[in-house]
């Protein structure tokens, strides 16, 4: 993962609130944080993490990253990487999980981090990674682009293989 990219605009009191934090809405605090920081237009990219995609976290994740990635490297596109979360997130949803055991989803996720994410209006485009129909999380976030006043741009399949590749 090429870390200037995916934690462009953070400083070590950010660093330091993720760790510590101990629910998604307190990831979500720190989001915000960041995207106030960001000047422009800022896109985010959409995609299969948990569900869907290559079928695997790992293999989602490095797609995920090589895409956003690639998006700054060669579009030069002002993206905001909710990668530096991933691993906080995957933490708080064992503990969620441990406790709701029989939900098969992590609304948590959505409503509290995603939803004042893409809510506060700093959001311009979401990218959506060729495959995102099988995930759950991206399938809710394009259904509510057009409420949250967000574009909606669909990736080349080609964009994924490379990341792969």
């Amino acid at each position: 993962m090429d870390t200037k990219i995916h934690f462009n605009y953070w400083n070590d009191s950010d660093k330091e609130k993720v760790a510590k934090s101990t629910k998604f809405s307190e990831l979500a605090v720190v989001a915000l944080s960041i995207l106030n920081r960001i000047p422009g237009d800022i896109h985010m990219v959409s995609g299969p993490i948990s569900t869907g995609g290559v079928g695997t976290l790992e293999g989602n994740r490095r797609v995920f990253e090589k895409t956003v990635e690639t998006l700054v490297s060669e579009e030069h596109l002002n993206i905001f990487s909710q990668m530096p979360f991933e691993d906080k997130m995957v933490e708080l949803y064992r503990k969620w999980h441990a406790y709701n055991p029989k939900e098969k989803y992590c609304m948590p996720i959505l409503e509290d981090f995603y939803e004042p994410v893409f809510s506060s209006g700093k959001i311009k485009v979401l990218h959506f990674i060729h495959g995102w129909e099988l995930s759950y999380g991206a399938k809710w976030e394009h259904d509510n682009c057009d409420g949250w006043g967000i574009e909606r741009r669909y990736l080349p399949k080609e964009l994924s293989l490379r990341a792969l590749g």
